[in-house]
């Protein structure tokens, strides 16, 4: 042969079949013959990385690297692994937003709170103001817990420029898309929440309201739904507009948390009006249309609680601890839930919606005592249950108190307590949305607080993680801190 020495001019497929070619071309006549597909007689080629930089000498592995085919030729290449040592410590500066960002994600007070809307925020899919407040606030929350003043500075300063131009934005709040500001509003309210800037919290409020009723409702069919603080003042979402518009294109992306809220947003006016008939308590015909107004709405609530039972039959079970637990527990059966965590945070809220109502009852009605005031809690939750067509009498009694089986307040403080403990294992596995995280467990700590047992358990649960720490012993002024109309 010609050529180099002891090179073969075979096909490719004859040499992989080790047989002699005929060395036809274009193909092999010996390959048609058999039935093989030809692979022809182009040269493979390999290429090997030839820089000067240190390598490992070649292994012997190498020979056994993969062939690729570039068009119809065949490329081994063989990889080399070069010998360079890392720095000790690589900067993250290029990277500092997206860490801040995400170690504030992990708040899982936060992030079910922000449910639907935060991350997309801060993934710049929603607008731009919306990404810098979160990017701001996720700044200030890093520099503040890992103590690194650089960062809080610097996130401050971005706070300051996103207030800036949120004031400039809502100069004209009638203009178009001003219903996007709402996002940016409630970023900074975090903020301020977090800070414990009691007038920032009052001012952003202020602001939220007012661009809620200026934008009207129909602004927000196509913006992530949104919360509010609770305040002794009647509320216009409780309005029957608020309450329906903003789902009206899509009625089945209304939560069932949604739902609560519609009942929960009629709370404020209730307390309004009990305030003031508590001062003029000689008109006994006003007392009694506005107990009738509350036994309504507790109506409206019961119907909810009927036919969540009915769409989650057994939601929750109990399990009994060992003997050593059940020795520091209070409640020795630990309640747990079949579904997410979405299911214990409908009944927190429901439970919590229940207590404002029942507690209103009292001293708006002529009777005086506790039992009196079961007597009409139990027969709205008979009226409810004949509603929703529920089976009173044949429906099983699960780990869950229904409305008929509440005695006193204190019950439904206790199941509020056994449905946080559940949420507070494992937390930050929660993808659902929970608007109102910490709001329901309030309302049971103002309830049984004075228990020094009931105390320690909740201080307990909330201690459990650094996002809730300290809550219980006032590290967050408004916790617990919740009106209840004065009791006989």
């Amino acid at each position: 042969m010609v050529g180099v020495a002891g090179k073969s001019k075979a096909c490719r497929t004859c040499k992989k079949r080790r047989i002699k070619c005929d060395e036809g071309k274009p193909t092999c006549e010996r390959c048609k013959k058999s039935g093989y597909a030809c692979a022809g007689y182009s040269t493979g080629l390999q290429f090997i990385n030839t820089s000067t930089a240190p390598f490992n000498q070649p292994t012997s592995n190498q020979s056994s690297a993969p062939i690729q085919l570039v068009g119809n030729t065949p490329v081994r290449v063989v990889p080399r692994i070069r010998t360079a040592e890392l720095p000790m410590e690589l900067s993250l500066a290029a990277f500092q937003s997206e860490v801040c960002t995400a170690f504030m994600l992990h708040n899982f007070v936060w992030k079910t709170y922000g449910n639907g809307w935060l991350e997309p925020a801060a993934q710049e899919l929603l607008d731009q103001l919306s990404t810098q407040a979160v990017r701001a606030l996720s700044g200030i929350f890093f520099g503040i817990f890992h103590h690194k003043e650089d960062i809080q500075l610097q996130a401050c300063l971005h706070y300051g420029k996103v207030l800036a131009q949120l004031r400039m934005r809502l100069a004209e709040p009638s203009g178009e898309g001003v219903e996007r500001m709402i996002i940016p509003v409630l970023v900074l309210l975090m903020h301020a929440s977090y800070e414990e800037d009691q007038a920032a919290a009052v001012s952003h409020v202020k602001g939220l309201i007012m661009l809620l009723q200026v934008a009207g409702p129909f602004r927000f069919q196509n913006v992530p739904a949104t919360s509010f603080i609770l305040a002794r003042q009647p509320l216009f979402l409780a309005s029957e507009e608020w309450k329906t518009i903003p789902w009206a294109l899509d009625p089945a992306s209304k939560s069932q948390q949604n739902h609560l809220t519609d009942i929960l947003v009629d709370i404020p006016g209730l307390l309004f009006r009990a305030g003031e008939l508590q001062h003029n308590n000689d008109d006994p015909s006003a007392r009694l249309a506005h107990l009738e107004r509350v036994k309504a709405t507790l109506f409206f609530l019961y119907c909810w609680r009927y036919t969540w039972e009915l769409l989650n039959p057994d939601a929750a079970y109990e399990t009994k601890p060992t003997a050593a637990e059940a020795k520091t527990r209070v409640i020795a059966r630990r309640l747990h839930f079949r579904g997410s965590h979405e299911n214990a945070a409908e009944i927190l809220l429901y439970n919590a919606i229940q207590l404002f109502l029942l507690g209103l009852i009292e001293p708006l009605s002529d009777l005086t005592t506790t039992a009196a005031d079961t007597t009409i809690a139990q027969q709205t939750a008979f009226l409810a249950a004949t509603a929703t067509s529920f089976p009173l009498s044949t429906h099983p009694r699960g780990a869950l108190l229904l409305p008929d089986d509440v005695d006193t307040l204190r019950d439904l403080a206790i199941e509020i307590c056994r449905a946080f403990e559940f949420q507070m294992h494992a937390p930050e596995k929660s993808r659902g949305s929970n608007l109102f995280f910490l709001f329901p467990l309030g309302i049971a700590y103002e309830m049984l607080k004075a228990d020094a047992d009931y105390k320690a358990w909740m201080k307990g649960m909330l201690d459990r993680t650094p996002v809730t720490s300290g809550y219980a012993v006032g590290r967050n002024r408004w916790f617990g801190k919740y009106y209840f109309p004065k009791r006989k």
